[in-house]
């Protein structure tokens, strides 16, 4: 698996995000430490479809609203803001609808800024990326790669 898998891109020119402390978002304000942010965030050189292609099948994922945006899109988290969420499902679904045999683990494990109608959406975005491949909520005993064959379920 890869940690902060998504964060091989991240946007220096965003906001410092809600997983940061106070002091640092203060720090920031000096254009030199979001440089420095950005070095320290990105702790992956690959994208999504670079990390499958090279036998990743687990993804440490930390997801955010952007403060003071409307809506509830969500985004990729370290430190600074990745892409959208929805856009790094897409590109991780191209793979799996490519390689039916493929089983995917998307550890969603941190979440800031969120409340209700962001989780809502997140989980509506997740489903709309994988529909049917998603695995079904089972006993994790009797899931096996056989049953999830079978199943046609991926995620």
């Amino acid at each position: 698996g890869s940690h902060d898998s998504f964060s091989y891109w991240v946007d220096e020119k965003s906001p410092v995000g809600p997983d940061q402390a106070t002091a640092i978002k203060r720090l920031a304000r000096i254009s030199l430490v979001k440089k420095i942010m950005k070095k320290w965030s990105v702790t992956q050189n690959l994208t999504f479809k670079e990390q499958l292609e090279g036998g990743i099948r687990y993804f440490d994922l930390r997801v955010s609203s952007k403060p003071g945006e409307m809506g509830q899109e969500i985004y990729f988290i370290h430190g600074l803001f990745g892409i959208k969420v929805w856009d790094g499902l897409k590109e991780i679904n191209t793979f799996l609808e490519q390689h039916p045999k493929e089983v995917i683990f998307l550890d969603f494990n941190h979440f800031y800024a969120m409340d209700e109608s962001h989780h809502f959406y997140l989980i509506n975005r997740i489903r709309s990326a994988f529909g049917s491949k998603l695995c079904s909520v089972q006993c994790v005993e009797y899931v096996t790669l056989q049953y999830m064959w079978e199943k046609k379920q991926q995620v």
